[in-house]
């Protein structure tokens, strides 16, 4: 009966798929692995109708590994700014490289070697190789998880080690030998366009006459969710620091944290004294001092309030620090440069 409800499970959604699946992506026109790599990385914790336009830039930069190994990590951040989750451009990039260095530039076909890539996970891996029709291997994204989770009647929230074990044995089960690269599709197109995480559309649903939460009244209450915390707020002054009447000063944050390896203003807190700050930091003589409206920007895990300071300063931006961690760039240096999205707001706005 169990291996039934497995077959039942694989076989409706292969078929609806053929029907209703999604077929004209951007990494589905001319499918590689590359592109399902880099996809698939891209949708990590992002919505479909967001990376479109994103991985269609990044294919016109960087249309092979070779390329995209001998381009600066600038170059990706570039690209990939406003796109968020900054260390996967990051891990992209890495991997980029040792995919030269060890495969002969070319992605690999087995499962093990692509886990000893930097951000590419037993789903991710999983992906790769069974949407590419490689082999058969499972995957448990967050549009997999709803799924199995509604159907099979899984209690409990994913992210707990005991749940997620539970679904990955599911997945693993109702994945069929034959068919693989469709069904792989078909129930992460299923969870993005039917099985949605707030009113499910149950009534085209292929395998709504076997599924646990539909038939118990449940479709509310599975999957259960992470108890949510209440965000954390920072304010924080950002610096638009102005040399030789048009170079703006940035600095390349940390690559850990918060828009990592990226450049940005200088932030300090609002019980600090811009003018004192910069006359601590630089020699130069301050022309204008002008405060700009206040913003937020939100993350998964807290608001930042942004405090735009615009400060112009008489000649060359001379300090003692690392100079490949700072610089000042004029307007048309800044554009290939990597960005956060508050950053690129502002400096548009200077324009």
């Amino acid at each position: 009966m169990i291996q039934d409800t497995h077959k039942y499970f694989a076989s409706n959604i292969v078929t609806w798929w053929g029907v209703f699946g999604r077929k004209t992506l951007p990494w589905q026109i001319n499918p590689s692995k590359y592109k399902t790599w880099i996809s698939e990385i891209m949708l990590q914790q992002t919505q479909v109708r967001t990376v479109g336009p994103y991985f269609l830039r990044f294919m016109e930069r960087f249309p092979t590994i070779e390329k995209l190994a001998s381009s600066s990590l600038d170059e990706v951040l570039q690209i990939w700014s406003g796109l968020g989750y900054y260390a996967r451009a990051r891990n992209i990039h890495r991997s980029a490289g040792l995919i030269m260095e060890k495969h002969q530039g070319k992605l690999p076909s087995d499962y093990k070697s692509l886990l000893d890539l930097p951000g590419i996970g037993k789903s991710t891996a999983g992906a790769i190789l069974s949407l590419s029709g490689i082999q058969p291997q499972p995957i448990l994204d967050g549009n997999v998880k709803r799924v199995l989770s509604r159907f099979f009647g899984v209690k409990g929230w994913s992210g707990e080690s005991k749940v997620s074990k539970e679904l990955w044995d599911l997945s693993t089960k109702s994945l069929p030998a034959d068919n693989f690269q469709v069904y792989t599709q078909g129930i992460m197109d299923l969870g993005a366009t039917v099985c949605l995480p707030r009113n499910p559309n149950c009534s085209v649903c292929p395998i709504e006459a076997r599924c646990y939460a539909y038939q118990n009244h449940l479709i509310d209450q599975i999957p259960h969710k992470k108890t949510k915390r209440k965000k954390r707020t920072e304010s924080k002054y950002f610096l638009m620091l102005i040399f030789d009447g048009n170079k703006l000063y940035l600095e390349r944050r940390k690559t850990k944290g918060i828009w990592g390896g990226l450049w940005s203003f200088p932030e300090i807190k609002l019980s600090d004294d811009p003018k004192v700050w910069c006359q601590k930091k630089f020699s130069n003589k301050i022309i204008s001092v002008k405060s700009w409206k206040p913003f937020k920007h939100s993350f998964s895990h807290y608001n930042l309030y942004i405090h735009p300071i615009e400060i112009r300063m008489d000649g060359q931006a001379m300090n003692k620090i690392n100079k490949s961690r700072t610089g000042s760039f004029n307007p048309e240096e800044l554009t290939s440069l990597g960005l956060s999205s508050p950053v690129k707001g502002l400096v548009k706005q200077l324009d």
